[in-house]
């Protein structure tokens, strides 16, 4: 008994140290297969049977470096795993439990690259079933899990992962994989997890602080606290092992990074970037392998989605992304809650029996916050749903189809530029430029023409969405709202991807204005009018679209198209959103300020290159746009300095005065004229546009824009229970531009312009197309801009003044070079309705000065303009007084000129006005030539008078011939009673009681009948009459007489004009003077001794040599048979000036002046007839080769009437209608004016007396042949009875108070044969005519006397002079004609041998007298009857 203890512990030692032994040697032979197995040393220590610990695994090749286990343990467990019946089962498990693990990554660079390729091996179904039966009986429990990669480490706290078997048909074996939690460390960072957790542990431990807060202070890259992976793995006979579902479930995802994480990064891109460049050079080699490259990846793609589970389920409850700049100190968060993703798999059959593999995705996300900071984010949407359907073809060579569907609501994006700059500042200073190799552009081309592996379309819509923009200093400026957008994406064409965007509702809100739109939506109605910007729908597209080339049309090219089109948008603005954009542009502006120049310096320094995939195409399409600008202008009494210069020319010069007579500031009232004595005044002004169309091709440079009809309308409201003034301020229609560059070498820009149909202010212009070229001079290497205009219609009309309206009208204008010259056809310039102008074809060109004009040769820029007409109508139309509106319209720019400076006082800071000498202007133009076919002036007759005078002849020719007739009735009725009293009884119905009237037998002796032919005859009188009227083409007439009594009369074509002047073939050069005002000065002296003996001043001088030619001049007096004057074979080379006598400082009155309908300026004038008028200076020598004169005594009422005409255009008179609707202010001005102007103590100036008081010089006119007609009788349509002189050679001279005239073979003819047998049958005689007088030398001296109280008649400086320093008391009285003495002398004389020149000297004492011709009388009997009537 003894024994057996010592011998049962011997037995125990002996088999424990032979257990040891075997036990030893087993894991040493298992350690030594396992190197052998894994091509790796392994080390370990046994502590115990189910123990191992110190175990070190080393790879010497792979993927893994080294891989280090603190211990492995075995042990035995009930199995925790809930299956479908819902119950724990009871099998026993085999736990492994492994601790503080430590795997090592190779590095990229230490790895072989070498690859084996290995056959793929499938487990078979009865290994698979031996698996599923033996692994679920396995559970692993891993704690303190660290993996090191060269640039990371991934450590996990505790790894759980138990694996059981789903009870089914399938052996199905279910994975469930828990870690908790699990970290990502980036760089070389060191950090300790069980010290970060002691950390989190220590800091939990207060009930404040929760993980995320924690990790706050302790940033880890990449924390997840829980990670859930359930997994059923399957078995396939042909596939092998597959995963059948797959279910992850994560708890909240914290991840942190900062700046250097990616410093890294950058340095290994910029290294790259070299090497991107030497592999540029070989992209077209690389270009023909991607068809076999898009079918590998086709392939590997669908290989990989074969294997994917066919339950896919994902969950994440909140993700954070936190960044942080540790330099700068700057943190940006980012967000996301409620991340689901379910995945669901199976096979489809279609139509084409295609066996497909069909993938439904669906996502959810709760809420997105993008760089948060506080409670703001930059983007927020609080709901995201994703909806994708894939379907994956058997077939090798077809592609994967995916259509995705994503709807987001709640969308805000939050523009805070403070929070963004920082960033960019940051990305600025360190963005470096890669030189990056370039794209041939085939290659793009043929990108699209590849096998696409996934033809996917994408479908995102969201309901709502809102962008907020805030100012530098973080307060909301403006909001933009979409109520439903829409994106439409696919690559399914063959062009490639097409992108299309729709937005309804979109609109733009101040803040104040968002807030009370809120309000007003809250009870559901829905307003439009609080919306800055409103936008009924906008629809985006982008993709490759088929264009034609123009230089080969046959061929078909893809070009990336960028298209807007955009159904309605209104823009309603007023100066408070004004001046809140530039106030809020202002404070971008000095934001970005720092952040452009630091951009333009890096463009300096790397000049970028432009992406060959760029977008070619741009088009916008606007259906309709309204822009409406409301505001609010205030019209404040105020007083402005009107100071007024003054020239008193040699006396004293240029002077302003600034200060009235009595001491007081010249000053101007502005007032306001709104009812009511109100001070505002609301307005608008609207464009309205309608079908926009705008294409930018940027790889022809060019840009074209089309909009059918663009209207602009001014309303004013002057008060609430008054209706609203509307002017049409444009009306466009059907217009056009279109702009290109980069043509020829010549050629830099060409614009072109136009437009069917435009309304300027009140008036309607129709197609106004201009095209405007930029080129290149090539001889002087200068740019030139080249101006073309084609124009159709063109009508532009405005209120120049306070009741005066203008108006052009062209109807077609056209021009290559409008520097060079424009061509108008049609223009018409009109005044209140009346035409003043007309013109049918006109020629305006600029020429380059002519070398040797007087012009300096520095002035190069300077060019002669001339001016072409085909023909010219001027018209000075009835009763339009064109003083008055000249008046007006500048009194009206002397109105403005205030009232601009008025309100620049009240907008602007109050200035000291400029009183200096404004520079002189040099003139742009050297002469001016007018070469004119056919020019036509006349004045316009009075419509009633024109009239009445062409129906008088009218009736009286048909009187005359009724008197006739009836005449002729009444002799052969007499003639008929006196045949019948002699005749015998029996002899009544003889021939000779008879009468032939159209076939008819008339009894003289019926009564009845003879009364029924006396009516008979007049009415055919009265037939005659109207057939005669009705032959009458009327004229078309000024329109001054378009209303009223007056428009009822229309007068006839040639009786439309009381006078009317028509020149052919005129050619008129108008030049500068030499020396200017002083060389003008000058000639006056030479004209007028008075001026050159008294040295007269003048304030204002305007002159012109002048030159010209003309083919014919008629001078007619209505529709009279003779013309007043008729030339042919015209020219004249002379000098003309218009100055203005200067004179003392005026006295002045006050004047109200209307400007527009809300302001009145009362300003100081000058008192009528205070100011001197401008007079006529010339010296003209007028040559004519043939010329006609006529007059009569029926002259002379034509003559008064065309006194009087101009008695009207040039008197004062007031054409203000502001105040018209009201009598009693009519009153009010009349008494205002009449008290303000000097009573008027003289009167007006007889017509002879201003003629010699307006016009002085000398003129000459010279005659190679004439011909005098005067009318013996008083009717101007008198065409034989008349005295008729015809000479050769003629001169006559004018100078103030001599007449000059001398002529060669003068000859008189009076009509005396001829006013003889004019009334009766009688033939006139074939005679040789011979005049009554005849004188081969004639000479007329005419010398004009007048008489006045000054006694010195030739002294027409009637105001007085600046020395003076007061006006004259009486001004026109002294000049006043109080008799007139005419003397004239005339001699008849032999004639004379040929002077040179045929000059005037000819005509002196020194004559030669010729033998062979004397002066002559013809007397006949038929003589003293014709000179009585011609002297009648």
């Amino acid at each position: 008994m003894a024994s057996s203890p010592v011998k049962f512990v011997s037995v125990f030692l002996v088999v424990s140290v032979v257990g040891w032994v075997v036990f030893t040697f087993a894991s040493r032979l298992l350690a030594w297969f396992l190197s052998r197995i894994l091509k790796a040393s392994v080390g370990f220590r046994v502590a115990g049977c189910n123990c191992l610990r110190d175990v070190n695994l080393k790879f010497r090749k792979g993927a893994v470096e080294s891989v280090s286990i603190g211990e492995i343990k075995l042990s035995f467990r009930k199995s925790l795993v809930k299956l479908g019946f819902s119950f724990i089962s009871k099998d026993p498990k085999l736990q492994l439990l492994i601790c503080d693990i430590e795997v090592i990554m190779r590095s990229s660079e230490q790895r072989k690259r070498t690859s084996k390729h290995r056959k793929s091996r499938s487990t078979g179904k009865g290994k698979w079933l031996v698996i599923t039966s033996m692994a679920r009986f396995l559970s692993v429990t891993v704690t303190d899990l660290v993996v090191k990669v060269p640039k990371a480490v991934f450590e996990i706290k505790d790894l759980k992962m138990d694996i059981s078997k789903i009870a089914g048909p399938n052996q199905i074996l279910g994975v469930k994989l828990h870690i908790v939690p699990f970290t990502v460390q980036f760089g070389d960072s060191q950090f300790n997890l069980d010290q970060s957790f002691s950390y989190c542990q220590t800091d939990c431990s207060q009930p404040d602080q929760s993980f995320p807060a924690v990790m706050e202070k302790n940033p880890i890259p990449f924390v997840c606290e829980d990670l859930l992976v359930c997994c059923g793995f399957g078995h396939e006979k042909e596939k092998g092992v597959k995963i059948i579902d797959l279910d992850l479930t994560c708890g909240d995802i914290i991840v942190s990074l900062n700046e250097s994480l990616f410093s890294k990064t950058s340095k290994k891109l910029e290294t790259a970037s070299d090497s991107d460049i030497i592999r540029g050079a070989t992209l077209d080699a690389m270009s023909t392998k991607k068809s076999s490259t898009s079918k590998t990846f086709l392939s590997s793609i669908k290989k990989q989605m074969f294997v994917f589970p066919e339950k896919v389920s994902f969950s994440v409850p909140k993700l954070d992304v936190k960044f942080m700049h540790l330099g700068e100190g700057l943190i940006v968060e980012n967000n996301v809650t409620g991340i689901y993703l379910n995945s669901t798999k199976s096979k489809s059959h279609d139509d084409s029996e295609e066996t497909a593999v069909h993938f439904d995705i669906q996502m959810d996300l709760n809420e997105i916050h993008l760089l948060r900071e506080g409670s703001t984010s930059i983007l927020e949407i609080l709901k995201v749903a994703v909806i994708t359907s894939v379907d994956v073809p058997m077939e090798p060579l077809l592609p994967i189809r995916a259509e995705v569907d994503a709807k987001l609501g709640g969308t805000q994006c939050n523009l805070i530029v403070s929070r963004l700059m920082p960033w960019m500042r940051l990305r600025l200073s360190n963005k470096k430029r890669m030189a990056l190799g370039k794209e041939n552009s085939h290659l793009e081309k043929s990108q699209t023409r590849d096998i696409k592996p996934v033809m996917w379309t994408c479908t995102v819509s969201a309901p709502e969405m809102t962008i907020v923009l805030y100012s530098p200093n973080g307060s909301a400026l403006y909001h933009v709202c979409s109520q439903s957008s829409h994106l439409f994406a696919n690559n399914i064409a063959s062009k490639g991807i097409q992108v299309h965007t729709e937005l309804g509702e979109v609109h733009l809100h101040m803040e104040d204005e968002y807030r009370e739109f809120l309000k007003e939506n809250v009870f559901g109605v829905e307003t439009y009018s609080g919306s800055l910007i409103h936008i009924a729908r906008v629809s985006l597209d982008w993709g490759h679209r088929e264009i034609e080339p123009q230089e080969k049309p046959e061929l078909v090219q893809l070009a990336l198209v960028f298209s807007v089109d955009i159904s309605g948008m209104g823009v309603q603005f007023g100066f408070k959103h004004v001046e809140y954009l530039v106030s809020n542009l202002l404070s971008f502006k000095t934001l970005f300020k720092g952040l452009s120049t630091k951009r333009a310096t890096e463009k300096m320094g790397h000049p970028s290159k432009k992406s060959a995939k760029r977008t070619n195409l741009l088009k916008l399409n606007l259906e309709k746009c309204s822009i409406t600008y409301c505001g609010e202008t205030s019209i404040e009494d105020a007083t402005v300095p009107d100071p007024k210069r003054v020239n008193f020319g040699s006396q004293g010069g240029e002077v302003v005065i600034s200060v009235s007579a009595d001491g007081t500031p010249r000053e101007a009232g502005i007032t306001s004229t709104l009812p009511g004595n109100r001070k505002k005044l609301k307005f608008s002004t609207s464009l309205v546009i309608s079908h926009l169309l705008m294409c930018v091709n940027k790889e022809k440079k060019s840009t074209q824009i089309e909009v059918e009809r663009a209207k602009s309308i001014y309303e004013e409201y002057p008060e609430e229970h008054q209706p609203s003034v509307k002017v049409t301020l444009i009306d466009l229609q059907n217009a056009k531009i279109v702009r290109r560059s980069g043509g020829p070498a010549d050629i830099a820009v060409c614009l072109l312009f136009s437009a069917t149909d435009i309304t300027l202010s009140k008036s309607n212009s129709e197609s106004v197309e201009h095209f405007d070229q930029v080129g290149q001079d090539k001889n002087n290497g200068k740019r030139v801009s080249i101006f073309v205009v084609d124009v159709e219609m063109l009508r532009i009309s405005a209120e120049v003044a306070d009741g005066v309206e203008a108006m052009i009208q062209v109807q077609s204008i056209f021009s290559e070079n409008a520097k060079i010259g424009v061509l108008l056809e049609g223009l018409i310039l009109s005044f209140n309705g009346a035409r003043v102008f007309k013109s049918s074809r006109m020629q305006i060109s600029c020429i380059p000065v002519s070398p040797g004009s007087i012009i300096d040769a520095e002035s190069t820029t300077k060019r002669d303009l001339v001016i072409q007409g085909l023909d010219v109508h001027i018209c000075m139309p009835f009763r339009l007084p064109l003083r008055a509106i000249e008046d007006a319209v500048e009194d009206m720019l002397r109105g403005l000129k205030l009232v601009t400076a008025a309100k620049t006082d009240q907008v602007l800071a109050t200035k000291k006005e400029n009183l200096k000498k404004p520079k002189a202007k040099s003139p742009k133009f050297g002469s001016v030539k007018f070469v004119i076919r056919t020019l036509t002036a006349d004045i316009e007759e009075e419509p009633i008078q024109g009239w009445l005078d062409e129906h008088y002849h009218l009736i009286k020719k048909e009187v005359c011939e009724l008197d006739v007739r009836l005449k002729f009735l009444d002799e052969a009725i007499s003639t008929g009673n006196k045949a019948s009293g002699s005749a015998d009884p029996n002899d009544v119905g003889s021939e000779r009681n008879k009468l032939f009237y159209d076939g008819v037998d008339i009894d003289v002796h019926d009564a009845a009948a003879v009364q029924k032919l006396r009516e008979e005859i007049y009415k055919q009188s009265f037939h005659s009459y109207y057939q005669a009227c009705q032959r009458i083409r009327f004229a078309e007439g000024s329109g001054a007489c378009s209303r009223g009594f007056q428009s009822g009369f229309r007068p006839s074509t040639p009786r439309a004009s009381l006078l009317s002047l028509r020149a052919t073939e005129l050619d008129v050069c108008l030049t500068k003077i030499e020396c200017g005002d002083y060389g003008m000065v000058e000639f006056i002296k030479k004209l007028d001794p008075v001026c050159r003996e008294n040295n007269v001043p003048f304030s204002r001088l305007y002159g012109r040599d002048i030159c010209v030619n003309a083919g014919s001049l008629v001078i007619q007096l209505r529709d009279y048979t003779f013309p007043l004057f008729s030339g042919t074979s015209g020219s004249c080379k002379g000098c003309v000036v218009l100055a203005q006598q200067a004179t003392c400082f005026q006295p002045q009155i006050l004047q109200d002046v209307f400007i527009g309908r809300c302001r009145k300026v009362r300003m100081l004038r000058s008192a009528s007839g205070t100011t001197p008028p401008m007079k006529l200076y010339s010296k003209l020598p007028i040559h004519f080769h043939k010329g006609e004169v006529s007059f009569g005594v029926g002259y002379e009422p034509p003559f008064a009437d065309l006194s009087y005409a101009f008695a009207v255009a040039l008197r004062r008179a007031n054409l203000s209608i502001r105040n018209s609707n009201s009598s009693s202010s009519k009153d009010q001005i009349a008494n205002f004016v009449s008290s303000n102007q000097p009573p008027k103590k003289e009167r007006s100036l007889p017509w002879w007396d201003d003629m010699r008081y307006y016009i002085h010089g000398k003129i000459v006119l010279f005659f190679n042949d004439t011909s005098w007609s005067f009318l013996a009788t008083t009717n101007p349509y008198e065409n034989l009875d008349r005295l008729q002189i015809i000479s050769e050679y003629m001169e006559i001279q004018q100078t103030d108070g001599h007449v000059d005239v001398s002529a060669k073979d003068f000859k008189m003819y009076i009509s005396s044969i001829e006013s003889l047998t004019k009334n009766c049958s009688l033939k006139v005689p074939s005679y040789d005519r011979r005049p009554f007088i005849y004188s081969p030398a004639f000479s007329l001296e005419v010398v004009i006397d007048w008489e006045c109280e000054s006694g010195n008649p030739l002294n027409h400086y009637l105001h007085a002079l600046p020395i003076e320093g007061e006006p004259r008391k009486k001004v026109f009285d002294p000049f006043r004609s109080t008799s007139l003495s005419l003397r004239w002398n005339f001699s008849l004389r032999p004639s004379l041998l040929s002077c040179e020149n045929n000059s005037a000297s000819c005509f002196g004492n020194n004559l030669i007298v010729e033998n062979t011709e004397f002066p002559t009388m013809n007397l006949g009997a038929t003589t003293l009857p014709g000179s009585s009537n011609g002297g009648a």
